[in-house]
Order: C-alpha cells, then structure tokens, then sequence
C-alpha cells in the first residue's frame, strides 16, 4: 500500500474544509510533499509560501513531475484544494489521517521532545520500533508545524508505529503538535537554555516542553527524564515511567563506559531485567538517549533481547550528530555541527578532550556561534571559550561574531594566543590549517544557521579524505 493511498482529493477538501477545483473526488493520492522537488507519480502537492520563496510558483512545475493534485491558498491553473492558509490546512489534514489510523488500525503513537538530543533519540526508538513491526518516524528533525504532519501523512493502515519529534521556539507550539497526533508515548529528554533567547527562561522552556505530558490522556505513558527536576515534576494525567540515575527511574543507568573512539556501552537496569548495550553513538551523555529508547520501547511492547539487538552498535542515522570519521596521517573529525546550544557544546567539548586524551592526539575545536540565546548568548560562548582553556585544548577556532567571546575567555584561561583563531565567517579546510593537522581529533560545532555543517562537510568529503572511514 503506498503511503497515502488512504487518502483522496475529496478527503483532502473535506479534511481542510477546502473548495475541490477541476480534480475528481475520488482520486487516490500516494504522497505529500510541500517541495516542488521532492513530489512523486500521483501525489499531492501542498504550496507553502516561505520567506523566500512561494510554493504557488512552483505549482504547476509539480504537476508536471508527477503530482496530481496541490493543495493552495490561491487560485492556481492546475487541479487544486483552496484553502485560505496551506500551512494550517496541512496541519487539519495530518489530524484527520491520524485519527483514521486510530480507529481503523492498530497504529501506536509515540513522541519525543527536548532541549538536547531528541533527534538521536527518535532513531534510537525507530530502531526498536522497526524490529516489532512497520514503523515510520520522522526524517532528520522533522519536528515542527511542517515537518511532524508530514511524517504523520506518511504513516498507512499497516504501520504500526509512529514516531514523531516535536521542536519549539514559541510556548504553545508544542501543544498545537500534540493534537495532531494523539500520541501513546510521550518522552521529554530535558530542559536546557536552548533557544531561551525565544523564550525568555529555563521555566518558560519547561513549560513549553511539558506541553507534551500535559496532551497525554490517561490511557498513555508519559517517558520523563528522572534527573531533571524540570521534568521530572511535569503535570500530566498519564502513567509515568522514569529513566535515568535517580533512585526513582524505573529505567536506571547502572554504568555508562566509552572506548577509544568514544562509543558508549551502558548496563541498564529495568522492571524485566538488566541489560548492556554497546553502541556506536559517541560520548557518555547519549546514555540519556539510550535509555529514552529502552525505556519507551518497553512501554510499546518491545522485550529486551529485542531492544539489545536493535541498539547494539547504532550510531547516529541522522547527518551532524556526533559522527566521528577516520582520516589519513592519524586525523579524526567530531561532526557535530547539526546544531549547537550551551548544554550540547559543553558535552562535545569534554567528549573531545576524552577522546584525544585516551588516543594520544591534539584536540582542536572549531565552534560556532550558538544562535537564539538572547541576552544570555555572550556569557554562554565565554562559558564554553573558558571550558576549552580548563580542558587543555590544543587550538579553538570561533567562528561569527558571536562567537568571539569564546575566543576571548580561552585566552583568558591561559590558551596560548597561537592557538586562538576567530573567523567571521566559515573558514575552509584550508584556512582551517588543516594540512598540518597531523594526529589530531577536530570537533566542529555550532547551530545549523551558521552554515558550520559545510565545513565539516568539506572535512569529510569523499574526495578529499582518501579512504577515510566513518566509525
């Protein structure tokens, strides 16, 4: 069954309370997409108009690549569903399709929010999911307005689980996702200043966080962090199952242990039995992802022998997130660069200096500037400027203005003005000096929008690394 084929041109009007023009109603549509590019044979094409540029333009070019129908907020010379917004008629369309599959299938919903790691920790939990049964999750950080109901609308009558992300820069964003998918399984990772720039404190971010818990009614489970006391005491009307090292997670980490190239093994403690994973995620802080998946699994039906073998030796399945790669002359690369906030960069940091301290190799850092901090960004790049100083760091490269606090505070913490470099803009390879980077482990790390994955990118391209091996 492809992955719409419930739905038709009618449904979409009458789901959207849209006007069907010169399409008949019982078309069957096989997809949904709102780039122009990316519309497959017989699917539907929604026009969003963006900041930069407007999908009613490229309305007719879907057609043409094989769309059969696009969804508009204006009149456009091809057969369409008008709707005065395309953005709220998408998010109207994900929630009528869930709720079908609720009452017609045995679909479970299961969500993951938080300030930290909740992309990994949505692969991680696909990957159980997927060794129970046909399961769909979100691509990459598909986790806002857009890109949760498209994962929605990619589920069928034969999944049977769904795994969705759910991101915030607004309070109330998050209850609005939560409506469209009524979720089974609702997991909060953590509350960090990330983003607090938007929302104004460590409190206003719980809020927005706990929005999930909150949706879940009481027939669902909701999956909290044990050691954040911000999620911890969030309010919801559901079962709770906590994770972590405190004397109150169901799921308990009993140990956590890496190798030399940082991959975490952790011995987990849970209702049905100890079990130990060793996996191919870098540094000692994904334990709070893994235990996330072990314990959300179990509460979706997984067993344990199921739950090792599907996290035994997973890596990150999304690009930029902790991806260690093998270079010539003894060089490794930290990718990283997906996106950056004070509490992720700190982990990278000391997972750099742990992973060049047990290899014998110089470590370099590359950061970028952390975006949406507001008033708080200064004192948080200097934070991480005086954290590279005090980890004994062989070179810090800041990247943006600002980002040029970190550079400051690491001079000031007795880094070697030699090993201080600031960029305002993203340097390439070879400005980098990477030609003399012999024996060396390079971090690179910053928010999306400083564009930094490019030059990681650039490290580790396929034709310039000369055999290099991811690990």
């Amino acid at each position: 069954m492809d992955v719409t084929a419930a739905l038709t041109a009618g449904r979409v009007a009458s789901a959207t309370g849209g006007s069907l023009e010169s399409a008949d109603p019982g078309m069957a549509l096989a997809s949904v997409a709102i780039d122009s590019r990316e519309v497959r044979p017989g699917g539907l094409f929604v026009a969003i108009r963006g900041e930069r540029a407007d999908g009613h333009d490229y309305a007719r070019a879907a057609i043409e690549a094989g769309a059969a129908l696009v969804l508009a907020s204006r009149t456009v010379a091809v057969p369409h569903v008008l709707v005065p917004d395309t953005g709220a008629a998408l998010i109207d369309l994900a929630r009528a399709h869930a709720a079908a599959l609720k009452a017609t299938s045995r679909i479970q919903v299961a969500a993951i929010t938080g300030s930290v790691g909740k992309t990994t920790a949505k692969d991680l939990l696909a990957r159980i999911c997927a060794a129970m049964g046909p399961t769909v999750a979100a691509k990459g950080s598909f986790n806002n307005r857009f890109g949760l109901p498209l994962t929605v609308l990619a589920a069928t009558p034969d999944t049977r689980f769904l795994v969705l992300e759910m991101g915030a820069n607004h309070v109330g964003e998050i209850a609005a996702l939560a409506e469209v998918a009524a979720a089974d399984v609702g997991v909060v990772l953590g509350v960090a200043p990330a983003h607090i720039g938007e929302f104004g404190s460590l409190e206003a971010i719980a809020a927005a966080k706990g929005e999930l818990p909150a949706a879940l009614g009481p027939s669902a489970t909701a999956v909290l962090n044990a050691d954040d006391p911000l999620v911890a005491g969030m309010a919801t009307s559901a079962r709770v199952v906590g994770f972590g090292v405190s004397p109150g997670a169901i799921v308990r980490l009993r140990s956590a242990s890496t190798d030399d190239d940082g991959h975490l093994t952790a011995s987990i403690s849970t209702p049905a039995g100890a079990i130990r994973i060793p996996t191919a995620l870098i540094g000692a802080h994904q334990a709070t992802n893994v235990l996330s998946a072990v314990a959300a699994g179990q509460v979706l039906g997984a067993d344990l022998a199921t739950i090792v073998e599907a996290l035994t030796h997973a890596g990150p399945d999304s690009p930029h997130r902790m991806a260690l790669t093998h270079l010539p002359r003894g060089v490794r690369i930290l990718d990283d660069s997906y996106n950056a906030s004070p509490t992720s960069a700190a982990a990278a940091l000391e997972t750099l200096a742990k992973l060049a301290s047990a290899s014998g190799q110089r470590a370099w850092a590359v950061l970028g500037q952390m975006l949406e901090l507001g008033a708080d960004g200064e004192a948080a790049h200097r934070e991480l400027g005086t954290l590279a100083g005090r980890l004994g760091l062989d070179r810090l490269v800041a990247v943006g203005e600002g980002a040029r606090p970190a550079a400051e505070a690491a001079l000031e913490a007795g880094m070697d003005p030699r090993a201080v470099a600031f960029f305002e803009a993203v340097p390439s390879a070879r400005d980098l000096g990477t030609a003399t980077a012999a024996n060396t482990i390079i971090l690179v790390k910053g928010s999306q929008a400083t564009g930094l994955w490019r030059l990681a990118d650039a490290l580790t391209a396929p034709d310039d690394r000369q055999g290099a091996t991811p690990c």
